[in-house]
């Protein structure tokens, strides 16, 4: 209905849109979970111009099955299947992000990429037995300040907790890493050795997609 698309929407609020997907579709066990949930809708509900508390209460309505453990509600709602609940929140930000429809063709747009992506670069061979290499990816999270981070390695929780001031984590994945955390400038990324730009602005939730293609090429080479 504002005509904003899931890439502005991810621009503003720093929140991939895999994410934001999630949440439009309310597959909320695709979400890093916790406070992070929260942190993502009480940021695109505030770009949005919604209200953040109300939505944040209807996911919490949801996700604890009709227990609402932020704000009272009547208790009409508590009776309301979560087949139902998912479709209300689901609605409010497929009509923002300018349909089901146009998030789903995003998406496929997205997929399709990153499998033609996946087959332009063949794997490399050993020089000496001729075998072939696999593609690894290691992950440094270093923390400025402490914040809640958390961590997926090719789709898999590897973490899920506060990292304090000066702490740092190493991770290892063969494709992907996805990364969110409640303070976006508290948190230093390094992808294989190289650093990773800032996830958004301070005391902010933030979160960002990595793999192979964001490495950058060594001069005349290539990842």
């Amino acid at each position: 209905m504002r005509g904003v698309s899931l890439e502005e929407l991810s621009s503003a609020t720093r929140i991939s849109t895999r994410f934001l997907t999630a949440i439009e579709s309310g597959h909320w066990e695709e979400l890093p979970g916790g406070a992070f949930n929260r942190g993502f809708i009480r940021s695109a509900s505030r770009y949005l111009g919604l209200d953040e508390d109300g939505m944040v209460a209807e996911y919490s309505l949801e996700t604890s099955n009709g227990i609402q453990p932020i704000l009272p509600r009547p208790a009409i709602r508590k009776s309301r299947n979560w087949q139902r609940k998912a479709a209300l929140i689901g609605a409010v930000f497929v009509l923002i992000a300018g349909g089901w429809l146009g998030g789903s063709k995003i998406v496929h747009r997205l997929r399709t990429r990153t499998a033609i992506a996946g087959t332009k670069h063949p794997k490399a061979s050993d020089p000496v037995t001729g075998a072939a290499v696999h593609d690894a990816l290691t992950l440094i999270v270093r923390a400025g300040r402490p914040a809640q981070i958390g961590v997926r390695a090719d789709g898999k929780p590897v973490f899920e907790g506060q990292l304090q001031a000066g702490e740092q984590k190493t991770f290892n994945a063969e494709k992907v890493f996805d990364i969110s955390t409640s303070d976006a400038a508290a948190v230093r990324l390094e992808l294989n050795g190289q650093p990773v730009a800032s996830m958004g602005l301070s005391n902010q939730p933030g979160s960002i997609t990595l793999t192979a293609k964001d490495l950058k090429s060594s001069a005349g080479g290539s990842h």
